[in-house]
Parts: C-alpha cells; structure tokens; sequence
C-alpha cells in the first residue's frame, strides 16, 4: 500500500510531459467495464441523471446536470445514489458515487448537489465536520501535513481532516468541498491514518479528474 501511494506522490509531482500512458483497454475490458456501468446505473434508478461515459478498463458515469464524473472499479462497495428529494430540490439536483479502493484501504465518495441558495464551501466544510464529531465521539481534527490539487487557475478545495478510530484502527476521514458555478462539490475519504498525506493527495486528485471539464464525448 505505502509503495503505491509512494507512486502517487511521485505521479503528481512529475511534469505532465513524464507521465506514461497505461497501455490501451483491451474491448474485452471495455465491454466488461460499460456493463458494471450500466448497471449501476440501473441500481440507482439513476437513468437520464448519470450516463455511461465509459472508453477504457474502468467504469465511468457522469451526472448529466454538473458534469461530476465518477470512476468505478466494480467492487461490492460501488454504487451511485440519487438522494430524495427535499428542500425544493428537483429528483437529480442532489447526487453521490462511492467506490473503495481495495489495495490502499480508502473509502471514497463524490457528491453533487444544486443548493438554492448555494452556501458558502466553509459552511459545508463546518457543517460536514460536525456530522463527523458527532459520528466518531473520538474524533480528533488533523493537523498533520496534507495534500492539495487543483487545476490551472483554480482555487484549492477547501479541506477539513480529523483522526478517528474506526474497528480499532487509526484512520484519516476527511472531507473536501468546491462549488463551480451554481453547483456544490464534496468529497468524503477514509483511509489508514499512517499513510495520511497519501490518502490525502489519492482523494485530492480523483476529486479534481471528477471536475475536470470534458470535451463532448
């Protein structure tokens, strides 16, 4: 687990220019990864708000509203949600995607949600800290060294952290929020608290690829 996030660290600070493609998905694998797509889509009842957006060995869906993408590896832990509606809020304007990737422990979960009105990133930083107090009595705010990634131009997404046990086991949990235009962005990961700044920078990266504006497809 350590030597993979040893890469991710060392990915991240390579320039662009060094990075190796993988090698091309064989259609097999694309054929296999469309249908974990597909079905979770299904499973959410998620159709006409995410579509399938997939071209290589990994799932992918995107929220048709706010351009979220989400990536899945097919795993019993992946699944998207399409919250109830509440608060005015139209079927679709408030949505997640959770995967969990196996080989380093993270839990990771990407929500987009349509305020009206949109509040501040530091209200919903502060107000998902309290869900985590008040989940974990434990919990202890995070003030070790932690890693950040935005793209040109962009400001950093605000970022909340705390140490929690969880099983008996020391973890990072943390939480990341960015609003673009009129939609708010969130970001929830739980990994091993040894390898905190790599859970960090995991979580930062994939939640800057699940913004990343996109060509039409």
């Amino acid at each position: 687990m350590l030597a993979r996030l040893t890469f991710l660290l060392a990915l991240a600070a390579a320039p662009l220019a060094q990075a190796q493609e993988p090698p091309p998905a064989t259609a097999e694998q694309i054929a296999s990864a469309r249908a974990i797509a597909a079905r979770l889509i299904r499973d959410a009842g998620a159709e006409g708000i995410f579509v399938d957006k997939t071209t290589g060995a990994s799932a992918e869906v995107e929220h048709l509203a706010s351009g979220l993408r989400c990536t899945f590896s097919g795993g019993p832990n992946d699944r998207i949600a399409v919250f109830p509606s509440g608060g005015g809020l139209p079927r679709g304007d408030d949505v997640g995607c959770t995967s969990y990737d196996e080989a380093l422990d993270i839990d990771l979960s990407f929500y987009a949600t349509r305020y009206r009105p949109l509040p501040s990133e530091a209200a919903v930083v502060a107000d998902a800290s309290r869900a985590i107090t008040q989940r974990f009595g434990d919990a202890m705010p995070f003030t070790g060294e932690s890693a950040s990634v935005s793209g040109e131009g962009r400001t950093p997404p605000l970022f909340a952290g705390f140490k929690v046990l969880i099983q008996g086991q020391p973890k990072l949990t943390l939480v990341l929020v960015s609003h673009r235009g009129e939609w708010g962005f969130k970001a929830r990961a739980t990994g091993p608290y040894e390898d905190a700044l790599g859970v960090s920078l995991y979580a930062s990266i994939l939640f800057e690829a699940a913004l990343e504006p996109r060509q039409t497809d």
